[in-house]
């Protein structure tokens, strides 16, 4: 393609691209608009936020651990996912609740405060938050429209008035100047504020066209207050009444000069949406419009009128979303005009007093709010916040995703082994966990959770899963509990996940295990040998100085406990790589054998999926499991009993073949202990092969075995990512502790 070719494309596509999003109308064209899509046209800031909620949608709550639902914009899908949030339902759920009351009640009347401990992604909401709105802006749905005055060139108008010209004509129908070229415009002044449209008309008959509109679209259909009793920001009110004046009350000529635009939010250029830092200033102010070319080119009537402009982080929000970052390390005194602004949603300035729609959110951590708690002022502040609750996460599952981010988008020095992220996510996780009250539970529940072990706990969040070997009924009973197990919360304030390693402390913790010396790789081995290091600095991190709760707050123990999970996790990696047994292969050589069980208790003969004939129930199968199982009663009570159990379960629900585990425990760490026993000799024994085959020795083994260890190696690597390096790191680690000689 050739340059000019390329060119013209491009010129075509934005001119057609400028045109079907209607970047520029009249204010009859935009009347229009509003009367064909009322619901898009007429939204406050609340509205417009929960619309942009909305239109990104949500996935429903997750059935395990009864987290959700999850808002799809803080996945940041119009980025391909940069700069996402992991995690933080609760907290997003009750930010849409709030927004969505405010939009309930067509205004704002306080401001949004995000608290919870450094590091745990408040400051990342929001600004995702308002990446979704520019987004959402740019959609058909999320279009959005303010207005310029246009005054033509003498070319355009005829005999000159007290007004500056009467208007012959003003574009080729002789109605608006909105089309106008800029050779035919001699001054454009901004609407400041970026004031929606529909202000030009007056109160009476704004709510005479919003009746109309309403009796369309439904009773719900609520007009927000900003729209409904709003009025111009002053300078533009100066000006349309300078006008109206001038034209004797003719409104067609005063809409002449009215130039309806499109807009878009930017956090670039601050339009829409604005982070203000917790520097020490006043959030807007005004100033006079300065005399350039084009001002001296207003109408008389203008010209003689001491027009003032609105300026600072008020202004620029408007119509958007403006967030105080840390806002309570601001003196107090430097936000007292919240107060007022945030209930009344004015802001008074030196000689004027501006109208705002705009959502207030901030962020704080718990040290500055408790601080703030503490202060004489805060009884008056308490009834203009809506608080949410922002803290670390505790899913690991979860976590491991922050992690595996970071790992994405930074040029680590070296590559990273398989699990070390999550190994580093569990630790952190663990830290954050607190010993929980039994008595605030259901009696039979107590137990239950009196015997949780910090790792128990973790795995119950991420997965909702019950400790091994505990029966379904009990199972069922303890996941009931995750609601009341999270939002538990201690006398003094302190709730779980306050307190404890943060992901920036992670991440820093990942970044140094990748400049270790004695790691040739980010492997779990290295961010175990990092995380030992980092808890050994006592006077840096405040969790590490906590008192110890039974096996709770224990940063240093955590640290065994997670190499014993890793060590888990590598032993499940090397076994399915070796093609021996595996927990799945378990799970179905149970449902086989309880399928023939039930056959052969009902007398019932069963069909061979191979064959496709109908066979007596396998008795060998049935002999061979039981054998594994080392019964200690006859066969037959032994499968009436399994029977049994299978129809006690089926009475409280529908019995799926994943909740065979639950319901027979003691069978299933039977079968495995058995086949696991069986496999260890082989596993040990392969495990060296292809330790041999990692050192160069391959050679020392006959060709058979040579084969499958280098077999073994290849689908290590395919199917779990371990390089060399890290394979031969994780298989010392297993024969040495998992699969001693003897």
């Amino acid at each position: 393609m050739s340059e000019t070719s390329f060119l013209d494309d491009v010129c075509q596509d934005l001119q057609t691209e400028f045109e079907t999003t209607r970047r520029v109308l009249s204010f009859a064209e935009y009347l229009d608009l509003v009367r064909g899509e009322p619901r898009g046209q007429l939204r406050g800031a609340p509205q417009y936020l929960r619309d942009c909620f909305d239109h990104f949608g949500k996935e429903p709550a997750d059935p395990a651990t009864g987290r959700g639902p999850r808002y799809r914009l803080f996945d940041a899908p119009w980025d391909e996912g940069r700069d996402r949030v992991v995690g933080q339902e609760p907290a997003q759920e009750a930010l849409y609740r709030i927004i969505e009351g405010f939009a309930l009640q067509r205004r704002v009347n306080k401001l949004v405060l995000l608290h919870g401990p450094n590091g745990s992604a408040k400051s990342s909401m929001l600004a995702c938050l308002g990446r979704a709105l520019e987004a959402y802006s740019r959609t058909d749905g999320g279009a959005l429209y303010c207005f310029s005055w246009i005054f033509p060139s003498d070319k355009i108008g005829s005999r000159r008035l007290g007004f500056g010209e009467e208007v012959g004509s003003a574009s080729q129908d002789g109605s608006s100047f909105a089309g106008l070229g800029d050779e035919k415009v001699d001054a454009r002044i901004p609407g400041d504020l970026r004031d929606h449209p529909l202000l030009i008309l007056p109160i009476r008959h704004r709510e005479r066209l919003f009746k109309e509109l309403a009796e369309k679209a439904g009773k719900e259909f609520l007009i927000p207050a900003s729209l409904q009793r709003g009025e111009l920001s002053p300078r533009n009110q100066q000006i349309a009444e300078r006008l109206f004046a001038s034209y004797r009350g003719d409104l067609k000529k005063l809409l002449r000069h009215v130039q309806v635009e499109r807009f878009f939010i930017s956090r670039r250029f601050r339009r829409g949406t604005v982070t203000v830092e917790p520097q020490v200033h006043v959030d807007a102010s005004v100033r006079q419009l300065t005399g350039d070319r084009s001002l001296a080119s207003l109408p008389l009537v203008l010209q003689s009128t001491t027009l003032y402009e609105p300026f600072g982080d008020l202004v620029d929000a408007h119509r958007g979303l403006l967030e105080f970052n840390d806002l309570l390390k601001r003196p107090i005194e430097s936000f007292k005009y919240l107060l007022a602004t945030c209930e009344k949603s004015t802001v008074a300035l030196p000689n004027q007093i501006l109208h705002l729609d705009i959502l207030f959110v901030g962020s704080s951590n718990e040290l500055h709010l408790n601080a703030f708690k503490e202060h004489h002022d805060w009884p008056s502040f308490k009834g203009r916040l809506e608080l949410v609750r922002v803290p670390y996460l505790r899913s690991y599952r979860l976590e491991q995703h922050i992690y595996d981010d970071q790992i994405r988008t930074d040029r680590l020095q070296k590559p990273v082994a398989p699990h070390a992220t999550l190994v580093a996510a569990l630790w952190a996780v663990l830290t954050r966990l607190r010993k929980p009250n039994p008595e605030l539970y259901p009696k039979d529940a107590r137990p239950l959770i009196a015997a949780l072990t910090p790792l128990q706990k973790a795995d119950l969040y991420a997965f909702g899963r019950a400790p091994a070997g505990m029966p379904i009924e009990k199972a069922r009973l303890l996941r009931a509990q995750i609601g009341i197990l999270s939002g538990e919360e201690r006398p003094d304030g302190e709730y779980e996940g306050q307190t404890g390693a943060s992901p920036r402390e992670m991440k820093g913790a990942l970044l140094s295990a990748a400049q270790r010396p004695d790691f040739n790789r980010v492997s779990p081995l290295a961010v175990l040998a990092e995380i030992r290091d980092l808890c050994r600095q006592s006077t840096l991190y405040a969790f590490l100085k906590f008192e110890q709760e039974g096996a709770y707050r224990d940063p240093l123990g955590f640290v065994d406990v997670v190499r014993g999970r890793w060590l888990d996790l590598a032993t499940d990696d090397l076994t399915r790589a070796l093609g021996l047994i595996t927990p799945e292969q378990v799970d179905d050589l149970f449902r086989r054998y309880l399928l023939h069980v039930s056959h052969e208790g009902r007398g019932e003969k069963i069909m061979n999926p191979t064959t496709g004939r109908l066979e007596e129930p396998d008795a060998v199968l049935m002999r061979e499991m039981e054998r594994d199982l080392a019964i200690d009663k006859e066969p037959k009570e032994f499968r009436r009993d399994l029977l049994g159990r299978v129809g006690a379960a089926s009475q409280r629900g529908p019995v799926k073949p994943s909740d065979y585990r639950e319901i027979f425990p003691q069978v299933f760490e039977k079968l495995e202990g058995a086949y696991y026993a069986r496999q260890k000799p082989a596993i040990r024994k392969q495990g060296f092969d292809m330790l041999k085959v990692l050192a160069g020795e391959g050679e020392t083994l006959n060709e058979s075995d040579r084969r499958r260890a280098k077999e073994n190696l290849t689908r290590l690597e395919a199917d779990f990512r371990y390089d060399d390096v890290s394979a031969k790191e994780t298989l010392a680690a297993l024969i040495a502790e998992r699969f001693p000689e003897g």
